[in-house]
């Protein structure tokens, strides 16, 4: 690189000069604003390929399932659809009927959507639950195979 003394803003040879006149030019800046936006939609229409969908799970009446909550855990069995709280307030406790193991099978007898959220009645067929019958969120319900 060299430098003209007698205008020493102008480097010749100078790759950033090059650069930000490149810049100025709107095909170059068109071009950059299109391959950001082409990068940006191939991102997002490839990806969420490993999210499970459970929500569309379809389930029936009387269909054998498994409880597995997605998060690891226990599933938590409640009197009522929607009254999954992390609260240990005496009426949240009274609400709570289990909490199921991973791997629990049990019967679904009923469905609801309660504020776009879905629930699954399940009557619990073995574990520590054996015998009770609940809902949990369908989240936590897997189609038994």
């Amino acid at each position: 690189m060299s430098i003209n003394f007698e205008n020493p803003g102008n480097f010749s040879g100078s790759s950033d000069t090059a650069k930000v006149n490149a810049l100025k030019n709107p095909k170059v800046i068109g071009a950059i604003a299109g391959a950001v936006v082409i990068g940006t939609l191939a991102m997002a229409l490839t990806g969420g390929d490993d999210v499970k969908s459970s929500a569309r799970l379809m389930l029936s009446s009387g269909q054998t399932v498994t409880l597995e909550n997605p998060n690891g855990g226990l599933s938590h069995i409640t009197a009522g659809p929607g009254m999954m709280s992390a609260s240990v307030s005496e009426e949240d406790q009274e609400q709570s009927i289990c909490t199921a193991s991973p791997g629990t099978r049990g019967v679904v007898e009923e469905q609801q959507v309660i504020d776009m959220l879905s629930y699954v009645k399940v009557k619990i067929n073995d574990g520590d639950c054996q015998g009770k019958t609940g809902w949990t969120t369908v989240t936590n319900v897997k189609a038994a195979s």
